[in-house]
């Protein structure tokens, strides 16, 4: 979906819920999210999708008239709330100001300066946004270094229904006013926030946001979710077409189903709370690259680009990946730091260096070599390829082939091929493709 359309599904989406939306669960959650705001006197604010304000007034109050608080939406109807609240409170609230604006092109609000908030909050809307990471890097920009970014995103099943339409929109090439299939966890979000060069603070659960904790529903109550969220819901317009709807409705009732564990659907009424701070080293703040485990327990980032893939088919490697080889990409050790390493273990194989894995989902993470401590090996597999700034890094050597299984074919890519380490060891010429 274009930003465009983004923003015209954002305000559909919230147009006719502005009257009523201080009348539900919003205004307690705005309150334990405020609660986490590190503000002091005089702090500059910019609360992102601030909609009819709540956590702009709440962040007001803590910074004082010596502060200011700019609340941006791109939606008139909730914007107007605010603006009516403010008016009404116009002594209190002089150091508040809203704009109409698309959160997506910040650049448009000529009030906005670059590098001139201590904070930027983001409460209940990253998921309208179908790239995370490219418009928190445009956020941060607004950032003064040292500065935070205070930002949630949904768990995988609360709002339940909300999530299996968004699978049923995905599936179905539909749009759908918000992405929230990213979310899947606490580490999830670290890692948006680690990949725009953001060192995380904390990233943490906040349960019962809405209120209701945690509910079941049989595997059968999918029609009755699906009526509410598609034919009486905010996206109706999207299955207007009849045939469009009798598509949707049999993948959502499959969607539903999959989700069921013994017949029951659970749905939880939690959130991820990320915080994460700008650098005020300026090169510390240029994440390359970003990565780690499978489950999570291991996270880095890297502030220097990876070197090319060096492919390894030594013994070693084989077993260690239950394939044919190992691809790795150099790092400079000043510029690999580990943010996670709770089950960061280390382990000599061999005489020439030492290996570093996750010790509970066993993932292979890095290698040092004993005559070169100022690298790092990274194995390309952990590292996350959306973090990648630059283009992807291409394979240049093949080495160990000595040791290659028998039951691996090498590419025709025309790298290098080496019997042992590529340097000091020449091109073994009986591995490559005949004439």
């Amino acid at each position: 979906m274009s930003a465009e359309n983004q923003a015209q599904f954002a305000i559909r989406f919230y147009d006719g819920k502005a009257k009523t939306y201080n009348q539900t669960w919003h205004p307690d959650y705005a309150q334990r999210f405020s609660s986490y705001l590190q503000l002091s006197a005089g702090d500059h604010v910019l609360d992102i999708a601030c909609g009819t304000g709540l956590l702009t007034f709440l962040a007001a109050h803590r910074v004082g008239s010596q502060g200011r608080v700019v609340g941006v939406d791109v939606t008139p109807s909730m914007l107007s709330q605010a603006k009516t609240r403010k008016e009404i409170n116009e002594d209190a609230y002089s150091h508040v100001e809203f704009y109409e604006a698309d959160a997506m092109n910040l650049d448009a609000v000529k009030e906005l300066k670059k590098e001139s908030f201590d904070m930027i909050t983001v409460a209940s809307a990253l998921v309208l946004f179908p790239d995370p990471q490219k418009v928190i890097t445009h956020w941060v920009t607004f950032l003064k270094p040292g500065g935070t970014l205070v930002v949630d995103s949904p768990h995988p099943r609360s709002f339940l229904a909300g999530m299996v339409l968004e699978r049923t929109c995905q599936r179905l090439k539909l749009p759908i006013p918000y992405c929230r299939c990213w979310s899947t966890s606490e580490h999830a979000l670290r890692q948006v926030l680690e990949d725009v060069g953001l060192e995380v603070e904390k990233v943490i659960t906040l349960e019962n946001q809405s209120g209701y904790g945690r509910r079941c529903y049989e595997d059968s109550d999918w029609d009755d979710h699906f009526v509410e969220k598609v034919v009486l819901g905010d996206v109706a317009r999207i299955f207007a077409d009849p045939e469009t709807r009798r598509q949707a409705q049999a993948v959502f009732k499959e969607e539903w189903e999959n989700m069921a564990v013994n017949g029951r659907v659970e749905e939880v009424d939690s959130v991820f709370l990320g915080i994460g701070r700008k650098s005020t080293d300026p090169q510390a703040a240029k994440t390359m690259l970003s990565g780690g485990c499978r489950c999570g327990n291991i996270r880095y980032t890297s502030s220097a680009k990876p070197t090319d893939i060096t492919n390894c088919y030594c013994r070693a490697c084989q077993q260690l990946s239950g394939s044919g080889f190992l691809p790795f990409v150099h790092v400079p050790t000043y510029a690999l730091k580990f943010t996670e390493s709770s089950t960061l273990k280390k382990i000599k194989l061999s005489h020439v260096g030492e290996r570093a894995f996750c010790s509970s989902c066993g993932s292979p993470i890095s290698m040092v070599y004993n005559d070169s401590l100022n690298s790092n090996c990274i194995t390309m597999g952990s590292v996350n390829g959306a973090s990648l700034k630059d283009a992807w890094p291409k394979v240049t050597k093949h080495i160990f082939l000595k040791e290659k299984a028998p039951w691996t074919i090498l590419p025709d890519d025309g790298a290098p091929r080496f019997d042992g380490f590529s340097d000091g060891s020449p091109p073994v010429e009986a591995y490559a493709k005949p004439q």
